[in-house]
């Protein structure tokens, strides 16, 4: 299916469902069974993390969309469970817990009811636009569509993007829009695709470090109910360091979050952490550098992502187009790339197998010239040249084009984790006046300047020609 324009149109007409009066999703991870209120449309969530939980009103509509029960079908960290076994979780626990913890926020803070709402609904449907295998294969959809899954999210919040294949639509009665859900709750659609962007509205271009700038709509005067969402300290990270750390067996990314919680306040139109929680702030903000170094950026995950998203690069004449693809959950794209034959199915079949890429030569950025950092972001920047690059040291060594990888990164945290290098926060002393983070510990310029990548660069190949491609690499890559 074509797509004609910046999104396709819904174009079917979506009839009302009646609430529901049955808990018939009370379980996020493990047992749970269910429990019927008459009258009522309530769901129990059993969480993994978070302990039991209800949603009700229009959270609980929500729940029953394609746009969410579809992350029900994409791992939260892709490809990680090659590593980390325990990593099966997925994108929809997720979105239940951010909204979870918004709540906390809100209440923490002391936002009224239609602004608490505001912020729980934002949570749960943060990360609807996402495709399969979300952020691996983002920076194709982006470069082939010009989108990201913050574009998207948008749309599905506005109806302006549909998730449903050609040919679905028979398989969903009685569908409900999402933006038809939240304006039956007297929420408006943009409120809500406003906070998710956050006080930062460009999207995928934004920099690391322009959270203050592009703000509009909902977050033009007040940035507080933004950043509860998207911004240095949000429901979204806490979440995802919470669950991470307990599906991977990884500890760095326990945080202390009921105490950060109670410590927040609303204070100048901004979120702000009182002085009791700094310590948990700072644990906060070093757990999320270290999960980043130990596990979203781990060396053999990157190699299992770097692997997946070149199946899809050079498989890309005898696949769907990027939309279509996009529409898809993890085991459809997987099925996708198998009958797509050739290099894509080897892939699969070596992933399927753990029969991984090794690393043939890897660098620093202490051990680069500045000409070679920037040379590394411009291959990084435009993957023409990288293939070509790719395609020249796989020549050299006498193996067939894909079977050497340069990966850098370091540049893919634009796509994936823009809050990276956002450490600061205003913290409200005990006398009531406010200074900067960096004013009260010097953990936030190091968080600034630390490396999350254990290298800059990789360069990847088939097990047995290591030493060949390492020295190809040094020779016309590196020197």
């Amino acid at each position: 299916m074509k797509d004609n324009g910046k999104f396709s149109r819904i174009g079917y007409e979506l009839n009302q469902q009646p609430e529901s009066s049955e808990i018939d999703r009370s379980s996020v991870e493990g047992g749970g069974g269910s429990r019927h209120r008459a009258g009522s449309n309530m769901k129990v969530i059993n969480d993994a993390i978070h302990g039991q939980f209800n949603l009700d009103g229009v959270r609980a509509s929500l729940l029953e969309t394609p746009e969410m029960n579809k992350l029900s079908h994409i791992k939260q960290l892709g490809l990680a469970h090659l590593v980390f076994p325990g990593a099966h979780h997925t994108r929809f626990e997720h979105s239940l817990g951010v909204s979870h913890i918004g709540g906390m926020m809100a209440d923490s803070i002391g936002l009224d009811e239609h602004e608490k709402t505001l912020v729980e609904v934002a949570g749960m449907l943060h990360d609807v636009g996402h495709g399969p295998y979300s952020h691996t294969l983002e920076h194709i959809l982006h470069e082939r569509g010009g989108l990201d899954h913050m574009s998207i999210t948008e749309g599905i919040i506005l109806g302006e993007y549909d998730v449903l294949r050609e040919g679905e639509e028979s398989s969903v009665p009685n569908r409900r829009r999402i933006p038809d859900i939240l304006e039956r709750n007297d929420i408006d659609p943009k409120d809500v695709a406003a906070l998710i962007r956050g006080p930062d509205a460009r999207g995928t271009e934004r920099t690391l470090l322009a959270w203050t700038d592009g703000k509009e709509d909902l977050v033009a005067d007040d940035r507080t109910l933004a950043n509860l969402v998207h911004g240095p300290v949000d429901c979204d990270q806490l979440d995802y360091l919470l669950r991470d750390a307990h599906f991977t067996g990884v500890k760095h990314g326990i945080v202390d979050h009921r105490r950060l919680i109670a410590c927040l306040s609303r204070h100048g139109g901004d979120l702000a952490v009182e002085e009791g929680g700094l310590a948990a702030l700072e644990g906060m903000l070093v757990a999320r550098g270290l999960m980043y170094s130990a596990v979203y950026f781990h060396r053999v995950t990157r190699i299992t992502e770097v692997m997946l998203s070149r199946a899809v690069e050079r498989g890309a004449d005898k696949l769907p187009d990027s939309m279509d693809l996009q529409r898809r959950v993890d085991a459809e794209i997987w099925q996708a790339l198998y009958d797509a034959g050739d290099y894509p199915r080897d892939i699969m079949r070596r992933l399927k197998y753990r029969q991984m890429f090794k690393v043939a030569a890897s660098r620093r950025q202490d051990e680069l010239t500045a000409d070679q950092i920037q040379r590394l972001i411009e291959i990084a920047n435009d993957s023409t040249k990288r293939r070509e690059i790719e395609d020249d040291l796989a020549h050299r060594a006498g193996l067939k084009p894909g079977y050497v990888a340069v990966d850098v990164p370091s540049v893919k945290l634009l796509l994936s984790e823009p809050r990276m290098a956002q450490v600061d926060i205003r913290i409200i002393g005990d006398d009531g006046r406010t200074r900067w983070f960096r004013e009260h510990t010097p953990i936030a310029e190091a968080l600034r300047k630390r490396q999350v990548s254990q290298a800059a660069v990789y360069v990847m190949t088939l097990p047995g020609h290591e030493e060949t491609v390492a020295k190809l690499a040094e020779h016309h890559l590196f020197s």
